[in-house]
């Protein structure tokens, strides 16, 4: 990582490959839920950005333990605790949180960068100055209030119990629908303490991915009422064991029920056995195009992960 200079930018311009949008810093982005994406419009619906107006898209949002100790600053210190901005050109731009500021004492970097008319990747970085996990983990969480998608669920393949395939998240279930995360299968559930702060922590107990990618689907241009243009929005990892999906549901439609339209396509990443100054990230990519099946998003994910380098 690289420590960076501070300053006053609290707003960058991102543009390119048909892309365009603005990444803002936890002060200019206040008032809409921290650091982040808004907005951000693709070339072939060009007013109508993929996130809410009053909310925010790819925005670090927690960092958790499981510690029963720590329960209120596991939730938005990343939105409250200073960090700076700076422009990497016109397709690219960096948010930087230091470790001296920061609750958790994480030294931590987040770029996003526009790749090509379907894709902006993501390279996340960080280091724990101090020891912050009691219980041998500590995870960080990110957050994308959508706008416009055709429904709440996300899709990916997995297991739900002894079955293998295309598993859906979000589901109607008896007294409402499906919230919360969704771990790599085979991994260890995360452990907690009585008193902990576990909204982030606790996983769904049957469903599991397999591969680390998710996909929803959007209406690209605006109009949930229209089959046509219908995008798939898919999230890809360049690993597993250390991801999980999430999915929320917290704003409400005209009549004050949860809005299916607008939920909170979410992941976490997972740092088991840390170890204090050692630096762990992950690269994503969010990619966005007609939506043409699922096999279609697979191979996509393939053909990313054999682009990518060591």
């Amino acid at each position: 990582m690289s420590a960076g200079t501070p300053n006053e930018m609290r707003q960058a311009r991102l543009q390119g490959h048909g892309w365009h949008g603005t990444v803002l810093d936890n002060i200019a982005n206040a008032a809409r839920q921290g650091s982040g994406l808004n907005p951000l419009y693709y070339e072939a619906f060009p007013a109508v950005s993929l996130f809410r107006a009053d909310a925010v898209g790819w925005n670090f949002e927690h960092i958790f333990n499981g510690a029963a100790g720590d329960a209120e600053r596991s939730m938005f210190t990343p939105r409250k605790d200073p960090c700076f901005l700076r422009s990497q050109g016109d397709t690219s731009a960096t948010l930087h949180w230091p470790a001296r500021d920061s609750s958790w004492g994480a030294e931590a970097e987040l770029t996003y960068q526009i790749i090509d008319p379907h894709a902006i990747d993501m390279r996340f970085a960080v280091a724990f100055e101090r020891e912050v996990w009691p219980l041998d983990y500590v995870a960080m969480m990110w957050a994308s209030y959508m706008h416009c998608t055709r429904e709440r669920r996300i899709h990916f393949y997995g297991r739900d119990g002894e079955r293998e395939g295309w598993i859906s998240f979000g589901d109607d279930i008896e007294g409402g629908f499906e919230t919360g995360t969704v771990r790599c299968d085979g991994v260890e559930p995360l452990r907690y303490q009585e008193g902990a702060e576990t909204l982030n922590v606790v996983e769904h107990p049957d469903k599991t991915f397999i591969l680390p990618f998710y996909v929803g689907l959007v209406a690209g241009h605006g109009d949930v009422a229209d089959e046509e243009g219908t995008m798939a929005y898919t999230v890809m990892f360049d690993q597993a064991e250390s991801i999980r999906f999430a999915m929320w549901n917290f704003f409400t439609d005209g009549g004050g029920h949860p809005d299916p339209h607008s939920p909170a396509w979410d992941w976490q990443f997972v740092v088991r056995s840390p170890e204090r100054n050692r630096a762990y990230g992950y690269r994503c990519r969010i990619s966005y195009q007609p939506f043409r099946g699922y096999d279609a998003v697979l191979d996509e994910y393939q053909a990313w992960c054999g682009q990518l380098p060591p």
